[in-house]
């Protein structure tokens, strides 16, 4: 007769730690939510005078209008000459009653929505929730130009990432 005793103790003891450190992904979340921060950051940062990033497009400012008279488009600066009287056309008026200026950055008037799109609005141990809070107007805006969306694979692929270095803290290598 062959026996063959297995210590186990180093396993069970690496087991419990992996289980205690799986146990709760809140430390995971908050910093899988500063990625979503950055990326949502720099959307606004590469599509401010329009174009694509992390597959999304935003177009830049529209024409105010076209006149009928005299087929001239007026752009969202302004800067044409009016038709009748002196002067030209002013810039379209932006919710801070701002005028829009050639090379402005869409979506960034005041800067409330760009610093508030990814906060954290709920935290809890298998799930996170993000979004725009306090602003009224996020909504229209995620319909034009998105602002706030995962990119996947790409960004599970980096949540998974984040959840293994966590792991690894926490078991050690």
């Amino acid at each position: 007769m062959m026996q063959l005793d297995v210590q186990d103790e180093a396993l069970q003891k690496l087991l419990k730690q992996v289980d205690k450190a799986l146990s709760t992904g809140r430390a995971v979340f908050k910093e899988f939510a500063l990625y979503m921060r950055q990326v949502t950051d720099t959307t606004f940062v590469r599509n401010r005078h329009g174009g694509s990033y992390r597959g999304v497009s935003w177009d830049y400012f529209a024409p105010q209008y076209t006149r009928k008279t005299d087929g001239v488009t007026v752009s969202a600066w302004g800067g044409v000459s009016k038709l009748y009287g002196k002067g030209t056309v002013q810039g379209r008026k932006r919710p801070s009653g701002a005028r829009v200026k050639q090379g402005d950055s869409v979506m960034q008037d005041s800067g409330t929505l760009r610093a508030r799109a990814a906060l954290t609005l709920a935290l809890g141990e298998n799930k996170i929730e993000l979004g725009p809070q306090g602003v009224r107007y996020a909504g229209e805006q995620q319909a034009m130009r998105p602002f706030l969306f995962f990119e996947v694979p790409k960004d599970s692929t980096r949540l998974l990432q984040i959840a293994l270095k966590h792991l690894q803290r926490e078991v050690g290598s």
